[in-house]
């Protein structure tokens, strides 16, 4: 728990200048009085009197009065005082220089019969901090202040003081100190100390210190010191406690340490009291415009269980995170981020989303521009299975990259490319990349003969084997797009090139079945591929124009496109031989297009359809020559429904030769059954998602901001769980998504179905709920439903989550404070078999 204290750092006035803004009514005093006081006090006497040397400016609503035999002036009506970046006003302001005293206070307000409110209190802002009292006075000569019942806001707090002397220039005490970051009149909650000591811009020393809410005291201490400074600083950490199946606990306990304005570091632990810890860290940095990154990781030592109990079980798991982001200049850019982890990881995390995630990505890359035409790239991936135990690099990837050029054009700048000439139209591109690949990949070999305890058995052993694997590989290509009337034509030549160098782990058996070994397999292949062919397309279009419904027109845009390829493995074995292709696909687009709303302006286009379809026939086979038909389809009802899918089918016979053997034959359905294909494979997705109209405020207060503004301050003191503040402004939420697939090949025909559901609705103006959950509608199951239930209590924020069936079924019930500063201010209760939370 962190607050900041800070209460009127007052560099007061010290002189008074000759300057004068004085508004004056039909009522207002005689000016000669105003050239009299300024005649008065012009000489330097006045000045050395007073210590005064400094230039100041006032005004008042009403007028401004100063008495030549007392030397005191008075304000009335709206008074203002300016000094650097000190402004004062009140409804009364009074000057004695005699004394070097200031005074200042507000007035009774006449509208008010009960003579209790007062109106035209002091208010003096000092930048962007603002104090409240009732009263304000000062004595220019000793630099001394006090302020009867002041209140202030500073850095998203309120305070207030029952009295406040100013004893010191960097020294202030309290009486009856109170501060909160809750705007009601009567605050909900505060912290209260009857005596305190104010070092502006250091530290407030309480003592004691009580927390009260609903101004009942909750708690206290014997005396506080709370840091009073803007910005990160470094401190200690609160932690959180519970109880869950490893005891009583208590989380993230640790250090903040602030190193500098790029870099902050954190240290955390989890204690648990029967047994069990875990150590957490992170490490950031940030150099604006130039590079960003951090270090995070974790080790944990867990068990479950007494020492002596057979149901013990121990766990030692560990994760690290490494990223970092710079921008060397336009040209020149590096990334990266690697997450290691070990394989049990993801069942001794706290966190369920992180218990849900069992795959590790990283990934790293630097990438250079030599010029507008060539780069090069070098790359490390990594991929992690972590139930599996499987590891799969790639380390390092390099590679150059030589875009389209035109190499006949020798540097010209062609401002009208349907005048060049044919040869001018040659484009070239190239590439060249090497990696090396490795693996570890956990394999199983059955029947393995055993002798366990003296019996011969057969069973089971998992090894890991370790695969590398080195590429080497080029390609270059020539097109020609010239373009015929209506037609285009694309002739195109290709190469490609690649070198593999392998040596891989093979397990294998003895001939005897009873010894499991590593046979190493060691082989270098190099393949040398040729393909050219020609494409060419068009497109067609079909419009009618209805004029009815509000419906301009219908267009309808036909693309077909038509492939004559030829491959042809010209270096190394080639077990396929040539390879001559032909390839058609349709693409059919249906817009539709709507009478304008208003005059002057384009009507909407809206897309009614998008249907593609795509078929190959292979001339280098001497059967089933056809490649399946696939068909893809999206349209969208509105902003209602979204539709997409495909669809794949086959335009031969399939017959049984076996229990469990099913074979395409060179037979077409249309001559043998009299129907043109059979579906295989049928995919479709549906989903819709509708909000209702987001609220705007009319007079946001600093409970009721932007949820915007309120996240980026909680940037500022972001803790330890970072957890995202509900937005109230919106009154309802609906997504829905519906996907269904299905294989319908023999032997091993499946399907399978979802049902996807998000709901989120403001019961009232301060009552959220929301549920999240999905549904297998082959195995009729409910998959990780999710409920949620907040409670704006203005100043304070209240939750309630509820996962209530699966191996992470679990609740967590959390009331606390809305201000980021505030963040440990809070009240739990969780639990669950797991000890998520």
């Amino acid at each position: 728990m962190r607050f900041w204290f800070s209460i009127l750092p007052v560099v007061f006035f010290t002189t008074l200048s000759v300057g004068q803004e004085a508004m004056h009514e039909t009522n207002a005093r005689p000016d000669t009085i105003a050239r009299d006081t300024l005649a008065a006090v012009k000489p330097d006497t006045t000045a050395s009197t007073t210590g005064i040397d400094t230039m100041i400016t006032y005004s008042s609503a009403d007028s401004i009065v100063y008495d030549l035999s007392t030397k005191t002036m008075e304000l009335f009506s709206k008074g203002q005082i300016s000094y650097q970046d000190l402004q004062l006003k009140a409804d009364r302001i009074g000057i004695n220089w005699n004394t070097s005293t200031m005074v200042a206070h507000g007035v009774t307000d006449t509208s008010d019969t009960a003579k209790v409110k007062v109106k035209g209190s002091p208010v003096m802002k000092d930048g962007n901090e603002e104090y409240r009292g009732s009263e304000l006075a000062y004595n220019f000569r000793t630099r001394r202040g006090k302020i009867n019942i002041a209140n202030t806001t500073i850095d998203q707090g309120y305070y207030h003081g029952e009295t406040i002397k100013k004893v010191d220039k960097d020294v202030l005490f309290v009486a009856g100190g109170r501060y909160t970051t809750c705007d009601a009149p009567e605050p909900h909650y505060y912290f209260f100390s009857p005596k305190m000591k104010v070092v502006p811009g250091d530290k407030v020393v309480g003592e004691p210190v009580y927390l009260y809410v609903a101004d009942v005291p909750i708690f206290a201490l014997p005396f506080g010191v709370f840091p009073n400074q803007r910005g990160r600083r470094s401190g200690i950490i609160a932690p959180a406690y519970g109880e869950n199946q490893r005891g009583r606990y208590l989380a993230h306990l640790g250090y903040y340490l602030a190193i500098s304005d790029y870099m902050d570091a954190n240290l955390r632990t989890d204690l648990y009291s029967k047994g069990g810890w875990a150590l957490y860290s992170d490490y950031h940095y940030k150099l604006l415009y130039y590079f960003s990154g951090g270090i995070s990781g974790n080790y944990k030592r867990l068990h479950l269980g007494e020492e002596n109990d057979p149901q013990r079980t121990e766990e030692e798991s560990y994760s690290l995170s490494i990223n970092h982001s710079e921008d060397f200049d336009p040209s020149t850019r590096l990334s990266a981020n690697f997450n290691f982890a070990s394989d049990n990881s993801y069942r001794t995390t706290n966190n369920l989303d992180q218990a849900l995630s069992q795959f590790l990505q990283s990934s790293g890359s630097f990438w250079h521009t030599l010029d507008d035409k060539n780069s090069i790239t070098l790359g490390v991936t990594r991929s992690q299975d972590l139930r599996s135990g499987n590891i799969e690099e790639t380390l390092p990837s390099m590679s150059f990259n030589h875009s389209q050029s035109y190499p006949f054009r020798w540097g010209k700048k062609i401002a009208d490319e349907e005048n060049t000439s044919w040869l001018e139209d040659i484009g070239f591109d190239y590439s060249v990349s090497a990696q090396n690949r490795r693996s570890k990949i956990n394999t199983r070999v059955d029947s393995i003969r055993m002798n366990i305890g003296g019996i011969d058995t057969l069973g089971v052993v998992e090894e890991y084997a370790r695969n590398r694997q080195q590429d080497v590989s080029q390609s270059g290509s020539l097109t020609f797009a010239p373009k015929l009337g209506y037609f285009t034509l694309a002739p195109f030549f290709n190469y490609s090139d690649s070198r593999t160098f392998t040596d891989n782990d093979v397990p294998t058996r003895d001939k005897g079945d009873t010894v499991l070994y590593i046979r190493n397999d060691r082989r270098t292949d190099r393949s040398g591929v040729l393909s050219t062919g020609i494409s060419t397309s068009t497109k067609l279009y079909g419009i009618v124009q209805p004029g009815v419904f509000g419906i301009t027109a219908i267009r309808h845009t036909m693309s077909p496109r038509l492939t004559f390829s030829y491959n042809k493995k010209i270096i190394g074995d080639d077990p396929v031989g040539r390879q001559m292709l032909a390839s058609l696909g349709v693409g059919n687009l249906l817009e539709m297009k709507t009478n304008p709303t208003e005059e002057g302006k384009e009507g909407n286009k809206i897309q009614l359809l998008n249907l593609g379809a795509d078929i190959s026939y292979n001339f280098s086979i001497d059967s089933l020559n056809f490649s399946p038909l696939r068909l893809s389809y999206r349209t969208s009802i509105g902003r209602l429904l979204d539709i997409d899918g495909g669809m794949t089918y086959s335009l031969y016979k399939l017959v049984q030769v076996g229990p469990n053997d099913y074979r395409t034959i060179n037979t077409f359905l249309l001559s043998d059954e009299k129907r043109l294909a059979r579906l295989t494979d049928f995919s479709l997705r549906l989903s819709t998602s509708l909000s209702g109209e987001k609220k705007t405020s009319a007079k946001p207060s600093p409970q009721t901001d932007s949820l915007a503004q309120r996240q980026s301050a909680r940037g500022v003191y972001a803790g330890v769980y970072g957890d995202e503040e509900p937005d109230f402004s919106i009154p309802w939420q609906l997504s829905l998504s519906f996907d269904y697939a299905e294989n319908k090949v023999p032997p091993s025909p499946h399907r399978s179905a979802n049902m996807q559901g998000s709901l989120e609705f403001n019961l009232t103006e301060n009552w959220k709920f929301s549920m999240h959950s999905s549904y297998d509608l082959i195995t009729k199951e409910i998959i990780a439903p999710q409920v949620n239930i907040t409670r704006d209590l203005h100043c304070w924020l209240m939750s309630f989550t509820w996962v209530p069936i699966g191996n992470y079924r679990n609740y967590h019930f959390e009331i606390r404070v809305k201000a980021p500063q505030l963040q440990d201010l809070k009240v739990t209760k969780s639990g669950s078999e797991r000890g998520i939370y």
